[in-house]
């Protein structure tokens, strides 16, 4: 009797042993979870372009299952390209353009032996904290339909969550793995800057990785992301870790800062406090030690210059859509926020440009300066839980102050590691009386990837979150 009672109840690695112990063959496994998109997409929308039939192909080619994730079906966010597939960015400027080449990213999961089976929700151009895009309509969160999953990887969280996919594609740029992983009770690693390439028309705040319901599934996929591409411009981290091999050491006694003071920027919801005193409590039982310090910086002033990097960077990357489909970006073909971003990068001087570069690399000096001290810095992923669809992408919104002040409000953290280029993780550690995940988010030091990681495994080993899953599973 085939196992499938069996697979929502494994991470995708224990799929992966099903495979090679041919419990299930990869048709059987891809089959499984095109009926499960089938099923429960209309409800989320997390699945906004099909590639079945790409997907069995790729399944019944496959002769051996040999390697890490090698048979297992996956999804890719839709700000990267696979070769043959519709490639929208999420925007209607991009609603026909289909994919000539897989990008860099995409051929290492290709390479791996993934199974593509579609791709996932995001917002126009993965601008924002959640995924909302005009074009294809909200992704629901699968823990309740009335709030957002996050973003701009919602599509993706929405789909791990809900069990439609083992795990999927993500990406961050300022939070965009860790805030869907925080609301949406998953595992969210955002890999340090030079771990992987990135497109040249990109800022270097952004890269790759994955959400995952378990910490040695996002280390398994590290392993397969890791590395420099071939025209790699600045030195990466070589290839020299197994993440998944050493996953599960015991990290050594770590010096933990954490973050309890409240400020005009910083105001915790009192869910996010109280998850936060228990997994202080958590992490002294494993046997670190916990101290009540943070690097000095001003959130406001380094969130206005990110912005202006962020901003810059947007336009760069709306410009560079609109020469790939022949068309000039413009009010009509955007949505209103988005032609804001293109209109606030275009007036943005390169002087005012330069500042705010100088400005960020000061206070990420500062920032590295306090892991000097420090192993490791933990805070909120999230000031508040799970915001309502529609609070973060109100279609009129041009003010981009309003839009600033309503984004650090909610997300103050998740950009200081995209602007120091730090490993960063939020871990799912608490879920509310109605059944809300909560995130807790970690900062390491550049470069020590495996030493998170481990920890990581370590509170998942203390204080599991799998069985969680189940519950959505019974309420869709």
């Amino acid at each position: 009797m085939k196992p499938f009672n069996q697979l929502l109840q494994l991470d995708a690695l224990g799929q992966k042993a099903l495979l090679d112990q041919k419990e299930i063959s990869v048709l059987e496994l891809t089959d499984f979870y095109i009926d499960r998109i089938e099923h429960y997409n209309p409800k989320l929308n997390a699945v906004i372009t099909k590639s079945f039939e790409l997907g069995r192909d790729q399944a019944k080619k496959m002769t051996t299952t040999e390697g890490k994730v090698a048979g297992l079906p996956f999804l890719i966010k839709d700000l990267n390209a696979v070769r043959g597939v519709r490639q929208t960015s999420g925007s209607a400027m991009l609603k026909d353009f289909i994919a000539p080449e897989n990008d860099e990213i995409v051929n290492r999961f290709e390479n791996a032996g993934l199974i593509f089976l579609g791709k996932t929700n995001t917002p126009e151009f993965g601008f924002l904290p959640t995924t909302e895009p005009l074009l294809f309509g909200p992704t629901k969160n699968p823990w309740d339909l009335e709030r957002s999953p996050g973003g701009s990887s919602g599509g993706s969280a929405a789909a791990v969550a809900a069990g439609l996919i083992p795990f999927a594609h993500a990406n961050d740029g300022g939070g965009s793995i860790r805030i869907p992983a925080s609301v949406c009770g998953l595992f969210g690693f955002k890999p340090s800057r030079g771990r992987m390439p990135y497109p040249t028309y990109m800022n270097h705040f952004s890269i790759n990785h994955a959400l995952t319901r378990s910490v040695r599934d996002s280390a398994a996929l590290l392993d397969i992301l890791n590395g420099a591409g071939d025209h790699q411009l600045y030195p990466s981290f070589a290839s020299q870790n197994n993440f998944l091999e050493r996953v599960h050491e015991t990290p050594r006694k770590l010096k933990i800062a954490v973050q309890y003071q409240e400020n005009e920027t910083i105001h915790f919801d009192p869910e996010t406090r109280n998850n936060m005193e228990n997994t202080v409590q958590l992490i002294k039982d494993l046997g670190h030690e916990v101290v009540e310090e943070m690097p000095p910086i001003d959130f406001k002033q380094l969130a206005k210059h990110f912005i202006n990097i962020w901003m810059g960077s947007g336009s760069a990357i709306i410009k560079h859509s609109g020469l790939m489909t022949g068309q000039e970006p413009s009010f009509h073909n955007l949505e209103p926020l988005t032609f804001n971003i293109l209109k606030y990068g275009r007036d943005l001087s390169a002087l005012e440009y330069e500042e705010s570069r100088v400005y960020i690399q000061k206070e990420a000096q500062k920032i590295l300066a306090f892991f000097h001290d420090v192993d490791v810095w933990m805070t909120p992923t999230l000031n508040q839980l799970p915001t309502k669809i529609g609070k973060h992408a109100d279609p009129d919104t041009d003010a981009f102050q309003q839009m600033m002040d309503n984004m650090l409000d909610y997300n103050p953290f998740m950009p200081i590691a995209n602007a120091t280029g730090q490993p960063a993780m939020s871990v799912p550690t608490h879920w509310t009386n109605d059944g809300l995940p909560v995130g807790t988010h970690f900062f390491g030091r550049l470069g020590e990837d495996q030493l998170l990681l481990q920890l990581a495994s370590q509170i998942e080993q203390e204080k599991p979150w799998l069985h969680y899953y189940q519950n959505i599973s019974d309420s869709l």
